[in-house]
Order: structure tokens, then sequence, then C-alpha cells
């Protein structure tokens, strides 16, 4: 009996000494997808948790909302995240010539490092955009709530305009 007891502290102090092997749910630290064209301006930001944060920023006002994913919309994003390697794409995809398209914006870090893809106009490579209608369905059927919070949704300088020069003054002439 003393022996069975000695065997089995034994055999339980080297189970617990194995380090758990942690399973990201996102292949990233932080993933920011960003979407323009004349009508919208809006992101969706994944982090590592089951936390999604959506910006409204055009039309005015900018709202912010989030969502809690369920586990069967975690299975799939973490599929869909899983399924593409960032990495091989270029940082542009733009056509020229072209005028008020649709433009998104992705950008990805994963331990301090950051990737931008820029995508404009019909040139973008299938696979993104095929992961890009694939994140458009899974979030049509998000519910968002409304929050107060400031999200930093990264800099989104592509796809935001610069704002107008200023109105020049007018200049009266004294008679």
């Amino acid at each position: 009996m003393k022996n069975q007891i000695i065997i089995l502290s034994f055999l339980f102090v080297l189970i617990s000494c194995f380090k758990k092997e942690e399973v990201k749910l996102f292949p990233f630290d932080d993933f920011v997808f960003s979407s323009t064209g004349l009508h919208h301006l809006n992101s969706l930001k994944f982090t590592e948790s089951d936390t999604i944060y959506f910006q409204k920023r055009y039309p005015e006002p900018i709202e912010n909302s989030y969502t809690i994913l369920k586990s069967a919309e975690r299975e799939k994003l973490s599929k869909l995240f899983n399924g593409i390697n960032f990495k091989k794409f270029d940082s542009i995809y733009e056509q020229e010539n072209l005028c008020d398209g649709q433009a998104y914006l992705l950008n990805v870090s994963i331990k301090e490092k950051h990737k931008r893809i820029f995508l404009y106009g019909n040139v973008i490579p299938k696979e993104l955009k095929t992961f890009i209608d694939s994140l458009g369905k899974i979030k049509a059927n998000l519910k968002f709530l409304p929050i107060k919070k400031a999200i930093d949704f990264g800099d989104l300088g592509y796809l935001i305009p610069p704002p107008p020069p200023p109105k020049p003054e007018r200049i009266h002439f004294v008679n």
C-alpha cells in the first residue's frame, strides 16, 4: 500500500510538471480588417480573446460596438484565420486609374511584427478575396452591441482621406 501511494504521488508530480501547450484561437495577436467605399468606412478588430470590436467611422458619427463569439463562430473564424498565410502577400494591390472603388486594409500583428495589406480595385488575389468574402458572411451573422469604450483600430491612413484644406480668407478691399 505504501509503495502504491509513493508511485501514485510520483506519477502525479510527473504529470503536473509537464507544461500544457497553449492553444491559440487565432494565429495573431491582433488583426484589424477595414473596408471603405463611397458610403461607408468600417473596421473589425480581432484579438486573442473571443471579443470582436466593430467601428463605423463613416457616415458620422463614429460608433463603436462589440460582440462575444459563440463556440461555433470561434471555430469558423479560427479555421478561416489559420487557413491563410498573410506573410506571403505583398503590401499593396492597387488598380491604377480607378477612382472611388472599394478598398480594404488588413493589419496583422504577430509578436511585435506588423503586416499591412492594402487592397483596391479588381487586382485582389483570389485567396484574399475569398478570405474577405468569408469574413463578411461571418460578420453578417454577428450581433454587435454599442460600447462607449475607445478602441484602437491602428493606422487607417490608407483609407481615411486627408482633411480638406482651410477655406481661403476673404479679402476686403477698402476704397
